[in-house]
């Protein structure tokens, strides 16, 4: 018998497909107790041994998700929160998709080029899952600032700041699209 991607927490049911799998043979698996269904497109890997992120569930409950706001920020080292869910974007017209028990997971919808800017897929052995990279996420961060608070917002902010591979150039560009422009370069000129 074929195996299946072991190196991957979440499998989908495209990928069993093209290793070979019939449906017959999935659902054998899964009654097997070797793949948990997920939802009806993806599949969590029961023999799973490789290092467990949360991240890795996002592209099993939203295909089009991608982790933003603090969520993003405490993978980058820009925030010391801790979070009880994963914040996901989605497009503005797709449709909220249930979250699981764990990880819990809020979804915000988003509109262009709010969504679609400064996306990163990031692969982790045989795992991927999308964020936005570090410029986009502080943009983001400052213009959620009045629902997240402004004490998480500086923190992000500061912390940015400090890191080396900082590129100013490309957080005052994304402002300017993200209407944040004034305010960020308000807060550089503070920190600066």
């Amino acid at each position: 018998m074929m195996s299946f991607p072991v190196e991957k927490q979440f499998i989908s049911s495209q990928e069993l497909h093209e290793a070979g799998y019939s449906n017959y043979k999935i659902r054998q698996l899964v009654g097997a107790g070797d793949l948990v269904g997920v939802n009806r497109k993806w599949y969590e890997n029961a023999n799973y041994n490789g290092e467990i992120n949360d991240f890795y569930a996002v592209p099993a409950y939203a295909e089009q998700g991608v982790i933003c706001l603090i969520s993003a920020a405490v993978y980058y080292e820009l925030s010391s929160e801790r979070q009880s869910q994963i914040e996901v974007a989605i497009p503005r017209n797709a449709r909220i998709p249930e979250s699981p028990d764990w990880p819990a997971m809020k979804f915000y919808r988003m509109t262009e080029p709010r969504y679609g800017m400064g996306i990163v897929e990031v692969q982790e052995g045989g795992n991927s899952f999308r964020i936005y990279d570090k410029e986009k996420t502080v943009c983001d961060v400052i213009y959620h600032r009045n629902k997240m608070g402004f004490e998480p917002a500086m923190e992000v902010l500061k912390r940015y700041v400090q890191q080396p591979d900082r590129d100013i150039n490309r957080l005052i560009a994304y402002s300017k699209r993200l209407q944040v422009e004034t305010t960020i370069k308000q807060y550089l000129e503070a920190l600066l």
